[in-house]
């Protein structure tokens, strides 16, 4: 298990964290790519699927504005050449229109930057590779998709043989089962799960370690505290990052040296979990 700079603002985890579980979503998506099927992902909120599946592809929307034409930057083609596929967060409010332009610009840019990027100068080729080249699209949000826009989606995977995963909440997966059409053309389903206690107990002294403090197994107040953030997050991602937030906050403000369990549960108490 590693941890990967990931840049996200405002979050107190800066770094992805390899995780078994990301291991099996990887080896799910990377079916989807090598069979070409529809894969549907789901998971409770939190859990981190959007940061796994933002990890996996190492999308950048800068690849979007690529076009056949004009010589790509350095930048795009380091982009480009380590890019694995397109993500797409889908719109609250969409439309089958809108879906197909999401989708199509990103699709379109990503291949527009992969052939640039490989030293590829004839216009024909170059169109040939920018509607061809793109192995994967992930839809984020995919519970917002309306009946029409999956059809859209649908028709897309059908015309562009892309692989394709959909990540959405529990029970997403029994919703698409209204839709034997698309439901026919999937191939691979997945839960993402929480972090089990074991990984946590490894991958909290690192973020102590973050937080400028030395997590020692042997020191009753440090056994305590990481019990009491086990207890409360359940594995959560989202939860882990909100409280140790909140942990350095209240350490800050109060000038404390040693994260305890009345530390922790004074955190608890600023969040508001279910």
């Amino acid at each position: 298990m590693k941890m990967n700079d990931l840049k996200i603002p405002g979050k107190f985890l800066s770094s992805f964290i390899l995780t078994q579980e990301f291991k099996r979503f990887e080896e799910f998506v990377n079916s989807c790519v090598d069979y070409r099927y529809i894969g549907v992902c789901y998971g409770e909120p939190g859990v981190g699927k959007s940061l796994a599946a933002a990890y996996y592809t190492k999308w950048r929307e800068e690849l979007t504005s690529e076009n056949l034409v004009s010589d790509i930057s350095l930048e795009n083609s380091s982009m480009a050449k380590i890019c694995k596929g397109v993500f797409v967060t889908v719109p609250v409010t969409n439309t089958p229109k809108t879906i197909r332009y999401e989708i199509h610009r990103r699709y379109f840019g990503y291949g527009s930057s992969v052939a640039k990027a490989n030293g590829i100068t004839d216009l024909e080729v170059r169109v040939k590779y920018a509607n061809s080249f793109c192995p994967l699209v992930i839809l984020d949000e995919s519970d917002r998709l309306s009946f029409n826009s999956l059809e859209e989606v649908r028709n897309m995977y059908d015309y562009l043989h892309f692989g394709l995963v959909l990540i959405g909440m529990p029970g997403f997966e029994k919703r698409l089962s209204r839709y034997p059409q698309l439901f026919s053309r999937i191939g691979f389903a997945h839960q993402y799960k929480s972090l089990g206690e074991d990984e946590m107990r490894f991958v909290f002294p690192r973020i102590w370690s973050k937080m400028g403090k030395e997590y020692d197994p042997e020191y009753f107040a440090d056994y305590e505290a990481m019990n009491t953030i086990i207890r409360i997050t359940g594995g959560n991602f989202r939860l882990i990052d909100r409280i140790f937030s909140q942990i350095c906050r209240i350490m800050e403000i109060n000038k404390l040296q040693t994260v305890t369990k009345e530390v922790v549960e004074a955190a608890r108490k600023c969040l508001l979990i279910g």
